[in-house]
C-alpha cells in the first residue's frame, strides 16, 4: 500500500503507468516521465506536496526532495518504471545497461556525502588553525589542550566510522539486512583487535597466517564485497521458504560461515601484499624512483580504497630515517590534488544543480585533505573524470620525480596546508613542488572537461 505522499507524487506525475524511470541524485529522487500532458499539476498548489519539475526539451523531469533517499528506495521496491523503462529499450536497442562496479561504489557513497562533507569542513577548520599557530611566533597551549583533542576526535569520527557507513549503505542499496551490515564494517574495531593485530605476533586463523593490519580488512571494498556476500546468501535463504525457521538463521549463517570464510581470504591476500609490497616499493624508491612518485600519483587512493596503502608505512618511515626525506608523500600529495581538478571540471560540466553543487565543495575539500567526496561520489561517477584524475595524478608525479622533489616531514595528512613539508633552506624544491601541484591539477581538470564530451554530458548523472 502506497503511503500518502508517494500516492500524491504519483498522481502530480500522471499515475505510476507514466514513469519512464527513477533515478537518484544527491539529495533528490528523480521521475523521468513518458507524457508531460499526463501531469497533475494542479496538485502542486497543495503544501504537501513538494516537487521541482523540469522540461528539457521533450523529456520531463520530476525532482523530489529525498536526502535520505527512502523514497528512492521504496520506488524501486515498488518496482515503479521498471515495466515501462524495459519497453522502451525494448522498443530501441536489445541491450541492456552493463553493471558498474565503480559506478556501484559511488552510489554507495552519494547517500555518506552529507555526514562526511560536514565532517570534512570541520577537520579543514581545524587543520587551519593548527596552521595559523604553528607560524605564530608565541607559543599556545591550545594545540596540547584535551578540548583541542575531543574537537580533533569529533572531526575524524565520520572517517574512523566510513567502514560501518559504507557498508550500511551498501545493505539499503541492495534491500539487505543493515544491522549484519553493521556488525561486518565494524568487525575490525572490536577492543581486542588492536592488541591482536599489534605485529609483536604472528596471527592465525585455522592454521592459516593473516596480515598484521586491521585496516586492511576494514578498507571499504573489501566491506563492501562482504556485504554483497551477505546480501545474497540473505537472499537465497529467503527463496527455500522454510516455514518455522525464525529470522535469525540468515545473521547466524552469514556470521558462522561469511565471516571466517572473509578473514581467511583476506588474511591470505593481505599476508602476501604486505610480504611483498613494501619491498617491491623500496626497490621501486631505490632503482625507480621517478617510476615509483608516477605509480604513487597514478594510483595511491586505488590502494588507498583496497587497504593497500596502510602496508607502505614502513617504506615511508625507512625512507625518512635513511635519506631524511621521502619522495612517496609527493607522489601521495598529487594523486589527491588530481581528484579535485577532475570533480572542478565535472562540475563546471554538469546540468544537474545538486550534483554540481557537491563536485564544486568535493574540490574544495580535496585541496585541503579531504579527498573521499571527490573520489568516491563525484569521480567514480563518470570514466571521463576517473581515468582523467589517474593521469593527472601521474603528470604531476612525473614532473616530481624528475626533479627530485623530497618531503622532509610524515604528515598526518595530505592538503595544501602541508605544502611547508617540502621546506628546504636554500633549494628550489617547494617551488617545484608547488608546480608538481599545478600540473597534476590542471591535467586532470582539463582532460576532464574535454573527454566529458557533448553525448556524456546530455546523459542523466544518476
Amino acid at each position: 500500500m502506497l503511503n500518502k505522499e508517494i500516492e500524491e507524487w504519483l498522481r502530480l506525475a500522471g499515475g505510476k503507468e507514466n514513469v519512464t524511470r527513477i533515478e537518484q541524485s544527491l539529495d533528490s529522487t528523480i521521475l523521468i516521465l513518458k507524457d508531460r500532458t499526463q501531469m497533475d499539476l494542479s496538485l502542486l498548489a497543495s503544501t504537501t506536496v513538494e516537487a521541482d519539475v523540469q522540461f528539457t526539451g521533450e523529456q520531463c523531469r520530476l525532482n523530489i526532495k529525498d536526502v535520505s533517499g527512502s523514497i528512492y528506495n521504496t520506488m524501486q521496491e515498488l518496482k515503479i518504471g521498471d515495466d515501462v523503462e524495459s519497453k522502451l529499450e525494448g522498443s530501441t536497442s536489445t541491450r541492456k545497461k552493463r553493471f558498474s562496479p565503480i559506478r556501484f561504489v559511488s552510489d554507495i557513497f552519494i547517500p555518506l556525502m552529507p555526514v562526511i562533507l560536514g565532517a570534512g569542513v570541520f577537520k579543514i577548520l581545524l587543520a587551519i588553525i593548527m596552521l595559523i599557530d604553528s607560524l605564530s611566533s608565541e607559543s599556545s597551549s591550545l594545540m596540547e589542550s584535551q578540548t583541542f583533542m575531543v574537537f580533533r576526535i569529533i572531526g575524524d569520527s565520520a572517517f574512523y566510522l566510513i567502514p560501518i557507513l559504507a557498508a550500511v549503505s551498501t545493505a539499503r542499496l541492495l534491500k539487505s539486512n543493515v544491522y549484519v551490515a553493521a556488525v561486518l564494517g565494524g568487525l575490525m574495531f572490536h577492543p581486542e583487535v588492536a592488541s591482536l593485530f599489534s605485529g609483536e605476533q604472528t596471527v592465525y586463523f585455522l592454521e592459516v597466517q593473516l596480515a598484521n593490519q586491521p585496516a586492511f580488512y576494514s578498507a571499504v571494498i573489501w566491506v563492501i564485497l562482504a556485504v554483497c556476500a551477505a546480501a545474497y546468501l540473505e537472499r537465497g535463504i529467503k527463496r527455500l521458504h522454510l516455514k518455522g525457521i525464525p529470522d535469525i538463521v540468515a545473521p547466524f549463517l552469514t556470521l558462522i560461515i561469511l565471516v571466517p570464510v572473509m578473514l581467511l581470504v583476506l588474511g591470505t591476500v593481505g599476508e602476501w601484499i604486505e610480504s611483498r609490497l613494501p619491498e617491491f616499493m623500496d626497490t621501486m624508491v631505490a632503482d625507480h624512483p621517478i617510476l615509483a612518485v608516477i605509480l604513487m600519483g597514478a594510483f595511491s587512493l586505488l590502494l588507498t580504497m583496497t587497504g593497500a596503502l596502510y602496508m607502505l608505512l614502513p617504506t615511508l618511515i625507512n625512507e625518512l630515517v635513511t635519506n631524511g626525506s621521502s619522495v612517496i608523500l609527493g607522489g601521495m600529495l598529487v594523486a589527491v590534488v588530481a581528484q579535485a581538478g577532475a570533480s572542478l571540471a565535472l562540475g563546471l560540466r554538469s546540468r544537474d544543480a545538486s550534483f554540481r553543487k557537491l563536485a564544486f565543495w568535493a574540490s574544495g575539500t580535496a585541496l585541503l585533505g579531504i579527498s573521499q567526496p571527490a573520489f568516491y561520489a563525484v569521480n567514480m561517477r563518470r570514466k571521463s573524470s576517473f581515468y582523467a584524475a589517474i593521469l593527472g595524478g601521474a603528470a604531476g608525479g612525473l614532473y616530481l620525480g624528475l626533479l627530485s622533489v623530497q618531503a622532509f616531514i610524515l604528515v598526518g595528512g595530505l592538503s595544501l596546508l602541508e605544502l611547508p613539508m617540502f621546506v628546504e633552506e636554500g633549494s628550489l624544491n617547494l617551488l617545484h613542488a608547488i608546480v608538481g601541484v599545478v600540473i597534476a591539477f590542471t591535467v586532470s581538470c582539463v582532460l576532464t572537461y574535454i573527454l566529458y564530451g557533448k553525448k556524456e554530458k546530455n546523459t542523466p548523472l544518476y
